[in-house]
């Protein structure tokens, strides 16, 4: 007597999907658009080269956050997701507070190592002794800079995408706007006040994050049985994919700073920045697709499951390619809003656009693959990606500057999607680029 028909069952699912969706692309687009403000605020005041310093210790608070962070985040997000499907308020509540807990006593016990490493290596080359300068504040921005991705992920997990993304990115992009213009106005040409301001964007935004999450959850000290032992096993091994889409991410900044100067990182870091907006479009998407796919592959809903995947990708595909062609088109242009020095990075940009297009255009295939139980894949995929976008940074770089930089990246980008479409097409049998049956469930 409770039978529905799978289409009516998959309808209220996608009007749900886009509900969430549309509020999430929402706060992806302001928070893009705050990026970008700070970006042409932060190139006024401090130059290329400190933007540069900016963007690399920005880089190696991400890397150091990420280890500690365990892969908790996925963990917090498929566990809670599940719960949630079922109702299960305790678990919630359990898998939260201990997600958060491990994650800022990891950060602590990180904090003493990260400071050492960057002490001690020469990031920064002839601007070495200027980043370590910088360095206390990146030590105080590492509790809520891993802590906050565990936080917002479990707001997805709980259909709270919107809330998930303003916290993430629209507060703390938002403080550091505001700071930016008073900087501005006051003449503070100082890139260790934009990093004291960056560190305290993070705290507002995690303790906000915590106090938004008390009021949802109607007892955040409800306790169940779940076993710190089993979140781990899963975080774990999501930790190696997590860390290798790190290395994918910012290798290239990194090798810039090691082997070239910050101007380099600086005009290179813009480019970067200006390519990955489109990529909001997919983090938008699949923060509200993402707890889906684990609730569905959890209940053997394969049809819904791959119907979910398709259309997801192809709303990716359809929202982002506008903004793709803009950049691919008219580079020069954009870049030379933030002054003259920044047209250099004209063709990084076009070959970082280049690569934005097969990333969106293929789909969420790394939550898809990770959520339903194929990290293990996913991870030797990324081992492959991260190794050759290492390798072509370190081969280019020293011969092409952020060009370099930008042809490896733009490789190793479309690589990983490719053999992450494969691996679904042949594991899941879900094509993501199937564009053409979108509005079949079976």
């Amino acid at each position: 007597m409770n039978w529905r028909p799978p289409t009516l069952s998959f309808r209220k699912l996608a009007n749900r999907n886009a509900i969430g969706a549309a509020a999430a692309l929402s706060m992806q687009v302001a928070g893009a658009a705050l990026s970008f403000v700070v970006s042409l605020l932060l190139a006024k005041l401090i130059g290329a080269v400190g933007l540069g310093l900016f963007f690399l210790s920005v880089t190696c608070t991400e890397i150091f956050s990420t280890i500690s962070r365990l892969g908790l985040e996925n963990g917090a997000l498929k566990f809670i997701a599940i719960a949630h499907a079922t109702a299960e308020r305790g678990v919630v509540a359990t898998v939260y507070r201990k997600c958060v807990g491990i994650a800022t006593l990891s950060a602590l016990a990180m904090a003493l190592p990260a400071y050492a490493i960057l002490v001690l290596a020469p990031i920064g080359a002839a601007h070495h002794a200027e980043f370590v300068a910088l360095v206390p504040f990146l030590m105080i921005a590492l509790v809520p800079v891993t802590v906050l991705p565990v936080q917002t992920e479990a707001f997805k997990a709980i259909d709270r995408p919107g809330t998930a993304v303003f916290l993430q990115t629209v507060l703390p992009q938002s403080v550091l706007v505001l700071a930016s213009v008073i900087l501005a106005s006051r003449g503070i040409e100082s890139a260790t006040t934009v990093l004291m301001c960056y560190a305290g964007a993070f705290c507002l935004a995690a303790l906000l994050a915590f106090v938004r999450w008390w009021s949802i959850v109607n007892d955040v000290w409800q306790r169940a049985n779940f076993s710190a032992a089993v979140l781990l096993r899963t975080s774990l091994p999501i930790l190696i994919v997590t860390s290798l889409n790190l290395v994918m991410a910012w290798t290239d900044t990194l090798v810039l700073g090691l082997l070239s100067d910050a101007e380099q990182v600086g005009i290179y870091g813009v480019a970067l920045r200006f390519s990955a907006t489109t990529a909001f479009v997919l983090i938008a998407i699949n923060s509200v697709v993402a707890p889906q796919f684990a609730a569905l592959h959890a209940g053997g809903r394969h049809a819904e499951l791959e119907a979910l995947a398709r259309r997801s990708s192809f709303w990716t595909l359809l929202i982002a390619s506008p903004l793709i062609l803009v950049f691919m088109i008219f580079p020069a242009q954009i870049l030379g809003l933030f002054g003259e020095q920044f047209v250099a990075g004209t063709a990084s940009l076009r070959l970082l656009a280049l690569a934005q297009l097969v990333n969106v255009s293929t789909g969420q295939l790394t939550s898809l693959l990770i959520m339903t139980g194929h990290e293990r894949l996913m991870r030797n995929n990324m081992i492959f990606s991260a190794g050759l976008n290492l390798a072509g940074n370190l081969v280019l770089v020293p011969m092409l500057g952020a060009l370099g930089a930008a042809i490896s990246t733009a490789v190793s980008i479309s690589a990983m999607k490719i053999v992450a479409w494969w691996i679904a097409r042949n594991k899941l049998q879900i094509n993501t680029v199937n564009y053409l049956n979108l509005s079949s469930t079976n």
